[in-house]
């Protein structure tokens, strides 16, 4: 798969599911169902994966880690546009219908980004390339939308204090 260059996450009452759709830069859509019993695994995964920046891991007192680490999301934040309309892709490689996805598996690559692999239970997905701030924007509507879900999750980002509100839209450019 080509490298993320639009996401939007949302919960869908309906469904009771998260659902997560990538554009590429090669103008391809990506779509994604996941669980609440998919995210309760996935969080502390994330978690550790927001920590692991070797800015974050110059430190040991874990206090100086978490203020870092909250640096950093901030610094994503900054960069990110929350408020542009997601853009419909024609190419659709894993079908119209979203992927219900079962696994995920994660790989720290040697520039530091961070590959995320996410598939059903038949293997079928991709491997999704993150670097660090996307892997921060990813986490925020994450956690903005299991958040509004009432599955009664803990923040995924709990000793981050956030200066912006909850993203509307869901969404990432």
């Amino acid at each position: 798969m080509a490298a993320p260059a639009q996401v939007q996450v949302r919960y869908i009452q309906e469904e009771d599911r998260i659902l997560m759709r990538m554009n590429t830069i090669a103008e391809e859509e990506y779509r994604f169902w996941l669980t609440h019993r998919f995210l309760v695994r996935l969080w502390p995964v994330l978690q550790d994966a927001l920590m692991s920046s070797p800015t974050v891991k110059q430190h040991s007192d874990i206090h100086s880690r978490q203020a870092i680490m909250a640096f950093e999301h901030e610094q994503a934040q900054s960069k990110a546009q929350f408020n542009n309309p997601f853009r419909e892709a024609d190419k659709l490689p894993l079908g119209k219908d979203p992927l219900l996805v079962s696994k995920a598996g994660f790989r720290h690559q040697a520039n530091g980004a961070l590959q995320l692999s996410l598939k059903n239970v038949a293997e079928e997905g991709v491997d999704l390339t993150l670097t660090h701030d996307l892997l921060h924007l990813l986490c925020k509507l994450l956690d903005d939308a299991a958040q509004q879900s009432e599955w009664k999750m803990s923040s995924l980002l709990p000793n981050i204090t956030e200066t912006h509100s909850p993203v509307a839209a869901h969404q990432l450019n």
